[in-house]
């Protein structure tokens, strides 16, 4: 069946002092059944010698230095640009993919009729997260599982490079996180189908980049503040943009009332920080509303899926407090 698919998968991989995970990601891709493929590189002004080690170990791979950190979804559309493939590969540094991945996400991309696709993601431990659900978002924008898939993990997603440039691209405004439920929110908007293969899985670690959510013994979770504050800001934007008016009335007081409870909360705990971090986020979201209405009106006028079949594929419910019910409280790190 994979004899009748032979188009070049382009792999674009944003690295930022991620030297240690290298190795592995690499050498996962370079065993492939699949071996129509290129890699491309976006470094991200690394000082650990990640350049030199790709440059001496995968004299194939090819390199676009940025002299500056763009984040994530800024150097993915920069090596978008440099691809000569029609499908891209979206893949994080801190992954590890077995042999017949590319090969099953190609045949099921193309026997389901699919514009973007990605595989089951494990944990750092080998834990399969999608055991609680298909990747989704709750009314509020925040991530969690449910009975349908709302987007592909940005760790490892396929679509197709005509489709992504249809889409426009990832949000640059957007330094890291939530960028992958912006790019399927408006796939799903403009009629596109978005859906994850259960048969493959992709191991990610998580963090490589961007620092990692740890998970103590005593299961507090340990959240950088830089995290807190890209979600927080990223998900009130996507919110704005991607809601048709009628339901922003109702969805941004939710998003408002949410995020107060929350900072109570700190306020309680005296985790003066996170409530900076919080407050942060939304100051952000004012500064930069112009170019969000600006976005907003693009996407608007190219839907053609109403918000009563996007509201159908999100979970019904709130993630963060679920989070903190069954998880408990996070402390934060700088």
């Amino acid at each position: 069946m994979i004899s009748s698919i032979n188009k070049l998968v382009s792999i674009i991989i944003v690295n930022h002092n991620g030297q240690m995970w290298l190795k592995d990601c690499f050498d996962s891709i370079y065993s492939q059944t699949y071996q129509n493929f290129e890699i491309i590189i976006v470094d991200n002004a690394s000082i650990d010698k990640s350049v030199n080690y790709i440059l001496r170990n995968y004299p194939k791979v090819i390199i676009i230095r940025n002299k500056e950190n763009l984040g994530f979804g800024r150097a993915n559309n920069l090596g978008v640009k440099k691809v000569r493939g029609e499908l891209i590969f979206f893949l994080n540094n801190d992954t590890v993919l077995e042999k017949n991945t590319l090969e099953k996400l190609l045949i099921y991309k193309k026997n389901n009729n699919l514009n973007i696709v990605g595989p089951k993601i494990l944990d750092y431990e080998g834990k399969d997260i999608h055991k609680r659900g298909k990747c989704s978002i709750d009314y509020t924008g925040y991530l969690g599982y449910g009975k349908k898939t709302f987007f592909i993990d940005g760790c490892a997603l396929m679509i197709d490079k005509k489709d992504f440039f249809d889409l426009g691209g990832f949000d640059e405004k957007y330094f890291m996180y939530s960028e992958d439920i912006d790019l399927c929110w408006r796939a799903h908007l403009y009629g596109l189908q978005v859906e994850i293969c259960g048969d493959v899985t992709v191991r990610h670690f998580g963090g490589g980049t961007g620092g990692y959510t740890q998970y103590e013994k005593n299961v507090t979770r340990v959240i950088p503040l830089i995290r807190r504050y890209e979600v927080e800001k990223n998900n009130l934007r996507n919110i704005l943009k991607n809601y048709n008016f009628i339901n922003l009335l109702w969805v941004i007081p939710l998003f408002e009332l949410q995020s107060l409870s929350e900072c109570l909360v700190y306020l309680f705990t005296g985790n003066l920080e996170a409530i900076q971090t919080v407050i942060k986020a939304h100051h952000w979201n004012l500064s930069n509303f112009g170019d969000t209405l600006t976005q907003r009106k693009i996407i608007q006028r190219k839907r053609v899926v109403g918000d009563r079949q996007i509201l159908s594929m999100m979970f019904f419910g709130l993630n963060k407090f679920l989070a903190f019910r069954t998880i408990g409280l996070p402390r934060f790190k700088n």
